[in-house]
């Protein structure tokens, strides 16, 4: 098996992403990026494309055109479930929330 697997993970010229430096700067990689998160556990956060907040303002957008094509009033329920000290902590958090 060393005959046909081994060149691979010894940085095999043929193999662009095996060089023995890539691999070492794969763990150091990984190593900052737990460190990191070990720190502030809302780094996680930056490699969503969305988060659930842009997905609920997405909703409500969408059910608010539906109900301006209707003629309809639309109420957000983004202000039913929510209080006005929530709503205002939750602003004022915003950085906390979403980094």
């Amino acid at each position: 098996m060393e005959k046909y697997f081994g060149n691979a993970y010894r940085g095999d010229p043929g193999v662009p992403h095996t060089d023995p430096e890539r691999f070492v700067n794969i763990w150091i990689g990984s190593v900052a990026f737990s460190a990191l998160t070990w720190i502030n556990p809302y780094m996680w956060q930056l490699s969503n494309q969305f988060n659930w907040h842009d997905k609920a303002m997405m909703f409500e957008h969408y059910h608010w055109k539906k109900a301006m094509k209707k003629n309809e009033p639309y109420q957000f329920k983004w202000n039913k479930y929510m209080t006005k000290p929530l709503r205002d902590s939750y602003y004022h958090n915003w950085p906390v929330y979403f980094p």
